[in-house]
Order: structure tokens, then C-alpha cells, then sequence
């Protein structure tokens, strides 16, 4: 039938669209001891996400998590900058629905010291990032039914390093109008997410 042609099309195309897009995160998470290996730091990380869509009028929210390659941070530095490939889960809708997300940020490290325990690190990361949605389009959130799929926002996070170990807290705001097809709403995007992380190098 129509309907069911129209749906596996639309299957079709996110699948396609889904291989490209994480095909570049495969592709550095196979690189990233060769970066190890010329001396440009580089690690994972993942964990928790609380994610949610805000406006004057509506607010959806639910958990999901957060997976990742970082690379740079100039870790023996006090000032670095860093990029990230991340893979996003978020549950604002009812379902699982994919984000990558790249950031570009500035890293300023505070070193620590103490007699008997590895050197750490406190850490403050902030920049801009491009988030691309995968898969489900993020449509039906209480009445807008065609969210854009492409959104830009701002990270802004606290960490700590202890040898080769990371925790990290961090907070995205989203920049754009995700809901541009609904007359008079402004729809944005917020994380909140809590990440664990290994240093390679």
C-alpha cells in the first residue's frame, strides 16, 4: 500500500542516513591509538544523560546515555582545545532517539597535588558544538509534529583526572529553533549528563 511503501522509505533513508553519519565515528575510534601513538591525547567516555525539550509551553524530558571519543585537552598544559564524537540516546518523545554530536572546545586545566596519590587534574571545558539527529526525526512532541533535525549548542563542563581516569559533569544548551514549521513556539534542546572516561595517552 502506499502507507506501508511511504514507511519503508522512510526506514530506508534513516538507516542510510544513520551508516553515514556514524561511519566517521567508527573510523576515529579505530585511529585513536595511531593519535595516541604521535603524541595527541585521546580517550573515551560515557554515562548518564537527562535530556529535554523546553518552551513557554512545553516541556518533555526523559534519561538516556552518552558515548564518545575526545581527542586534544593538552592535558600537560594549563590551556588546551578539544574536539569530541559523540553518540547521543535521548528519550523526550517516548522513544530512543540517536544524536552525533561534535564539539569544539577550549580545556583549562588546574593541576593538584598530594604526597601518596597520582597527580590529578581539575578541568573546565566550554565551546560550541553541531548535533545531527539519527534515525527517528524527533516529531509528536506534544503537538509539533516536524522538529529539525540539525541543532547547534553551547557545552559548558567540570571535570577531574586522576592518572589515566575521568569524571565529568556537563550541561548542553541547544542554540536553535528546533520547532520552525509551528507558528509562535520556540522549541530548544537541554542536556544534563554525568560521564566516566579512560585516557589512552
Amino acid at each position: 500500500s502506499p502507507r506501508g511503501d511511504g514507511q519503508k522509505e522512510d526506514f530506508t533513508m534513516c538507516a542510510i542516513r544513520s551508516l553515514v553519519c556514524t561511519a566517521p565515528l567508527l573510523s576515529l575510534l579505530a585511529a585513536a591509538p595511531l593519535a595516541g601513538a604521535q603524541g595527541v591525547g585521546s580517550g573515551v567516555k560515557t554515562g548518564f544523560l537527562h535530556s529535554s525539550m523546553v518552551s513557554s509551553s512545553v516541556l518533555d524530558s526523559g534519561s538516556g546515555w552518552m558515548a564518545g571519543l575526545f581527542i586534544g585537552g593538552n592535558r600537560s598544559g594549563p590551556v588546551g582545545v578539544m574536539t569530541e564524537f559523540n553518540i547521543l540516546s535521548t528519550n523526550t518523545t517516548g522513544t530512543a532517539t540517536y544524536h552525533l554530536q561534535v564539539p569544539a572546545m577550549l580545556r583549562i586545566n588546574i593541576g593538584l597535588s598530594s604526597v601518596g596519590v597520582p597527580r590529578a587534574l581539575v578541568y573546565g571545558i566550554a565551546g560550541p558544538a553541531l548535533n545531527l539527529t539519527l534515525g527517528n526525526d524527533l516529531r509528536d512532541v506534544r503537538g509539533v509534529e516536524d522538529i529539525e533535525s540539525i541543532d547547534t549548542s553551547v557545552v559548558i563542563g567540570i571535570g577531574v583526572e586522576i592518572a589515566r581516569f575521568i569524571v565529568e559533569v556537563r550541561g548542553t544548551r541547544g542554540l536553535r529553533n528546533l520547532a520552525t514549521q509551528a507558528e509562535q513556539l520556540e522549541l530548544k534542546s537541554t542536556t544534563f549528563a554525568l560521564l566516566a572516561g579512560l585516557r589512552f595517552n
